[in-house]
C-alpha cells in the first residue's frame, strides 16, 4: 500500500491469508501465511485443512490436488477465470464471441 493510496482511500484487497484465525492450540490470533504458530510454534498447515468438495476427504491448506480422488482445487479457479459469451436468446455458452449464434441463428450487435 503506497502514500497515494493511503492518501486517497484506496482500500487493500481482503485475502485469506490476511484474515486473522485462532489457533486451535493455544487461542492465539494467527494468519494463514505465517509458518507457525507464534506463540506455541504449531505448524499453521497441520492447524488447517480444505475439504474436497466431491470425496470430502480433509486436504493440506496448500495442496492443488485432493489426495483421496485427484480432484482439482485450481480447476474452479481457472474456469471461474476463463471468458465466455453467451447467446441472449438460446443461452448458448462460446468461449470466443462471434458475430452469430450457432445454435439459434442470432445476429450479436
Amino acid at each position: 500500500m503506497g502514500f497515494l493510496d493511503i492518501l486517497f482511500g484506496k482500500k487493500k484487497k481482503k485475502t485469506l491469508a490476511s484474515k486473522d484465525f485462532k489457533c486451535p492450540n493455544c487461542g492465539k490470533t494467527v494468519k494463514l501465511d505465517w509458518e507457525r504458530c507464534h506463540n506455541c510454534g504449531v505448524r499453521i498447515k497441520s492447524m488447517f485443512r480444505k475439504k474436497c468438495p466431491k470425496c470430502k476427504a480433509m486436504n493440506e491448506l496448500n495442496a492443488k490436488i485432493c489426495k483421496e480422488c485427484n480432484y482439482d482445487f485450481e480447476a474452479e479457479i481457472r474456469a471461474a477465470k476463463k471468458l465466455q459469451y453467451r447467446c441472449p436468446r438460446c443461452g448458448y455458452k462460446m468461449n470466443c464471441y462471434m458475430s452469430k449464434c450457432p445454435v439459434c441463428g442470432v445476429r450479436f450487435g
